[in-house]
């Protein structure tokens, strides 16, 4: 297994204790009552979001998540990280409220595109059926016909 994955799997493993923490500091510092309400708001902001963004988003969301091909993250980068962002604000926790609120900062959002993009085309074999030339190294040849083939009726 790729260390990537590793790291991944492990996050992901960790992020509900981390989340159980934070909420813990949360309800220190603003009250246990205060912590579920601000929990409930960021879910329904989260569903809001959702829901600006339409089936068409979320549909393309889940098929560029399935799609094995990054082409379709690719394509509607700012679409997909926002459908990301208001799946993390619907999300019960502060963590990931906080990175779904980050991705709907256009800056933010922005620059996780950039680097998005830049993952994908370092993950996506390059298409050796293509060959790109400087302007310089081609030239137009014109159109030239193709020898009739003559007749033959035997």
């Amino acid at each position: 297994m790729p260390p990537m994955a590793k790291s991944i799997i492990a996050a992901i493993l960790l992020l509900p204790l981390a989340e159980i923490v934070a909420f813990i500091l949360v309800a220190a510092l603003v009250g246990l009552g205060a912590a579920f309400l601000l929990m409930l708001a960021t879910t329904l902001a989260g569903f809001l979001v959702l829901r600006q963004a339409g089936r068409g988003g979320i549909a393309r969301f889940r098929v560029a998540m399935s799609d094995t091909d990054v082409a379709g993250i690719q394509a509607d980068t700012a679409g997909f990280l926002t459908v990301l962002a208001g799946l993390l604000l619907f999300l019960p926790g502060f963590l990931t409220d906080l990175i779904g609120v980050a991705l709907l900062i256009g800056p933010v959002r922005r620059w996780c595109g950039r680097t998005l993009r830049l993952w994908a085309r370092r993950r996506t074999p390059a298409d050796r059926s293509t060959i790109d030339l400087a302007p310089e190294e081609w030239q137009q040849l014109p159109d030239r016909e193709l020898p009739r083939k003559s007749d033959h009726r035997d």
